[in-house]
């Protein structure tokens, strides 16, 4: 006799989870386990201040080391031989971005839209927003633009609403869809995450994610209706710094600008229709920004100093690039293969700075003369290029 359906599920989740199938609990109220192994697991970023730094990565596991301090007695040994300190996690979700604000205080993005706080240096967190809180902004906001079309749709004359059935159609498409999300639950992560002081900050992610907080992360504005983002594109990287700009790369090689910490926002187009996973901004001798943006493929596009185009570089590496930072009067790019490539010291030519090959590479940070790279395994260190 064939085994009725809902049998057959319950024993396959109980297969996947090792425990029964009505044991399943929600990964945003489990707590990470902490691990023996916590060190070699998969970390998805990292990030530094002074000598202290943070990765982050699958099923909830924030690590943290002094790179200063010698190797401490008590932590989880990473594939080099370096203890790391385990930190206690409120959720079990894969974890994608870290940011320092202070010497104390970080936060953390991943997945089911968590944003998680910590006022210890990375030792122990708290969950201050995550995707249920952020399926109802996202639902009220897409009704909210729903009802006045539709308002100015009944108002306008019968010539004019044939021009905006489009429009209206649209706008209830994006309402369906925002509630249809929310009923599937808070499966939209959240992927990079910046702060400009202790109380400001910004977080996004896919399907067009954008939240600002004024409070240090207490209370989250969805602010999506400030970005010209209709088909509702992922948000991949967050930049900016203290001079007001910030920067958000994206799909379809789309770079959103800032010049005034978030209140406003324009769309450059890049000439590439491939994902972008970050940028980095260096400074010419007047202090004017000149932009990198890079992603799928080992592409780099370039933004110079009032330039009102974006120009490709040709690239050594074909492997997409996973993490830009300024070094010194050169801007160094780790692809996926751990691989590096660096800018010259005129910003225009990218050369191969190290063609070695190790584990798949997610994050870089620097560290003194030292490269921290998180990825599979767990994190690594290399010296800097010279």
């Amino acid at each position: 006799m064939k085994k009725p359906l809902l049998r057959i599920a319950l024993f396959v989740v109980g297969l996947s989870t090792g425990l029964p199938g009505y044991a399943f609990k929600d990964p945003l109220e489990l707590p990470a386990i902490q691990a023996p192994k916590a060190a070699k697991a998969l970390s998805l970023n990292v990030a530094s201040r002074g000598n202290h730094v943070l990765t982050v990565g699958e099923r909830g596991i924030i690590l943290k080391r002094d790179f200063a301090a010698a190797n401490s007695a008590q932590g989880v040994t990473d594939n080099e031989g370096k203890v790391w300190v385990q930190a206690k996690v409120p959720v079990s979700v894969n974890l994608t971005g870290v940011e320092f604000v202070t010497d104390s205080v970080a936060f953390v993005v991943g997945h089911d839209g968590v944003v998680l706080k910590s006022t210890d240096a990375g030792s122990s967190w708290v969950k201050v927003f995550d995707g249920i809180k952020a399926n109802q902004q996202v639902v009220a906001a897409a009704k909210k633009k729903m009802d006045d079309m539709q308002s100015r749709y009944d108002a306008a004359k019968a010539s004019d609403q044939e021009k905006m059935n489009e429009a209206l159609e649209a706008a209830i498409f994006a309402f369906e869809d925002a509630e249809a999300g929310a009923r599937f639950g808070p499966a939209r992560p959240l992927l990079d995450v910046w702060f400009k002081d202790a109380n400001t900050g910004w977080v996004v992610g896919s399907y067009g994610q954008i939240f600002e907080t004024t409070d240090g992360g207490a209370n989250w504005l969805l602010i999506a209706d400030r970005l010209d983002n209709p088909d509702f594109r992922h948000y991949n990287g967050l930049y900016g710094d203290d001079t007001g700009l910030m920067l958000i790369s994206g799909e379809a090689g789309r770079i959103y600008i800032s010049s005034d910490f978030g209140a406003s926002w324009k769309r450059s187009e890049t000439g590439y229709n491939g994902h972008f996973y970050g940028t980095v901004v260096s400074r010419n001798e007047t202090g004017q920004p000149i932009v990198f943006a890079y992603g799928f493929g080992g592409n780099v596009y370039r933004l110079g100093a009032g330039a009102q185009a974006w120009w490709k570089l040709n690239s050594p590496s074909k492997e997409s690039f996973v993490k830009g930072l300024n070094i010194g009067k050169n801007v160094l790019f780790v692809d996926q293969k751990g691989r590096l490539v660096s800018t010259d010291e005129t910003g225009t030519v990218l050369k191969m700075a190290s063609a070695a090959e190790g584990k798949p590479v997610t994050g870089m940070a620097i560290v003194g003369n030292t490269m921290v790279l998180s990825g599979q395994n767990g994190p690594r260190t290399l010296p800097l290029p010279r």
